[in-house]
């Protein structure tokens, strides 16, 4: 049996976000591919995943306001696979996120990417469903960020909400 792999989380700022550009062509094609490099170009947050000297996969994070945050794209370059990378990002995003205040975080998958879903199924997500009071807000509280959240036809959204809505202070009257 080998040793370990060494695997490193590091954030990508300015034009070092280009290094995942190869992630990126590795890990869709179309629309998701151009929609994916722009979306690395524009998102405030990219975190990666280098494994020895290489990146190996990346995450793309959005705070859509103080409370609500977004996962946009987990890519994994293919030789990299089936190795944790996606749910270590995942991992690793959810607790920047909950450090930072954030209450819901969301994400989307195309309905038949079952390896995408079930990463954010084991993760507590759940799919909100267009019967859910809400749906065309984004359900879970999602405020009408929907279309910044770019939902295209054949994509399941997924919520989890990692805090509780904040109370009313008892002590102060309603008005």
């Amino acid at each position: 049996m080998g040793a370990p792999e060494s695997v490193e989380l590091i954030d990508l700022e300015g034009s070092d976000r280009e290094r995942a550009v190869p992630v990126v062509i590795d890990s869709f094609v179309g629309i998701y591919r151009w929609h994916a490099k722009r979306t690395l170009r524009q998102v405030s947050h990219v975190r990666a995943a280098v494994v020895g000297s290489e990146l190996a996969a990346v995450a793309m994070l959005e705070r859509l306001d103080a409370a609500l945050g977004y996962v946009y794209y987990i890519a994994v370059r293919r030789p990299f696979r089936r190795r944790g990378l996606a749910a270590r990002l995942l991992d690793d995003a959810l607790d920047r996120f909950r450090r930072g205040g954030v209450r819901v975080v969301w994400a989307a998958a195309e309905a038949d990417n079952t390896g995408s879903i079930a990463l954010f199924r084991s993760r507590g997500f759940r799919t909100v469903s267009k019967q859910e009071p809400g749906y065309l807000e984004g359900g879970l509280g999602a405020r009408g960020y929907r279309s910044k959240m770019w939902i295209v036809s054949g994509e399941v959204l997924l919520g989890l909400r990692l805090a509780p809505e904040p109370s009313p202070d008892p002590g102060l009257p309603d008005d």
